[in-house]
């Protein structure tokens, strides 16, 4: 196997969504002025659900609209007549200003990118907004992105891993994706003949009937080793 090119699930594999998620959901709750036994955390979950579901089982819209129509399920559910005389526009940008802008790099997320960029082309494929992923914390590393925006297609649709194909202009065999979210990027990939390392942070299992990986690790640290022995038998050839 000779790999070109790197892709990655963005929110979640490199950065920690669920904390930025929790800070941004603290805030929504603030500016309510909510008080409730549930934890951030919980509730930030809850509206997660509710935005993946909608956003997987309906006809393409902005992440920005699908992300409101969420938060306004999740908060009458909370707390019903809670949005009464509230904008929730605005309290949705409260929220995704701290989902894109306050979620932190994994711990191996940097040195793995600093090491990786330096030998191969890197690419993001991410179901945000194109505007709101470049609000997030480690846009330096790649010269380019491929969002849902711009496929007018979420994660797992195939539609938007063969745009960044054709964008990478490499044979999807060619291309490891690195992932946290089986769902999404195993069950997208695989069917286009990408490699998949599952980075699977949290020790989750697989479905019945879903593909299975190439690779799986807890976090991005051996996919170097990995490559670097890939490229050790590639150079031997």
């Amino acid at each position: 196997m000779k790999i070109q090119a790197l892709t990655f699930d963005y929110f979640g594999t490199l950065v920690d969504v669920d904390a930025g998620g929790t800070r941004g959901m603290e805030a929504v709750l603030a500016r309510l002025g909510v008080e409730t036994a549930r934890s951030a955390a919980d509730i930030y979950l809850d509206w997660d659900i509710r935005n993946v579901r909608l956003y997987r089982g309906g006809a393409y819209r902005r992440y920005r609209d699908v992300a409101e129509a969420a938060m306004r399920d999740c908060l009458d559910a909370l707390e019903p007549g809670v949005l009464r005389n509230q904008n929730p526009a605005s309290l949705t940008d409260i929220f995704l200003t701290h989902l894109v802008e306050s979620s932190p790099a994994h711990g191996d997320a940097i040195p793995f990118l600093e090491w990786a960029s330096a030998h191969f082309p890197l690419m993001p494929i991410t179901n945000m907004d194109s505007d709101l992923w470049q609000r997030s914390r480690l846009t330096r590393y790649f010269e380019h992105v491929t969002t849902a925006e711009m496929a007018k297609a979420y994660k797992p649709s195939q539609a938007i891993f063969a745009l960044a194909l054709d964008r990478l202009g490499v044979p999807a065999s060619d291309v490891l994706h690195c992932s946290l979210a089986s769902w999404a990027d195993i069950d997208g990939a695989k069917p286009l003949g990408m490699q998949v390392a599952w980075i699977n942070r949290g020790g989750e299992s697989l479905g019945t009937w879903q593909p299975r990986p190439d690779y799986e690790f807890s976090d991005l640290s051996p996919v170097r080793d990995l490559l670097q022995s890939l490229r050790n038998i590639n150079l031997g050839e």
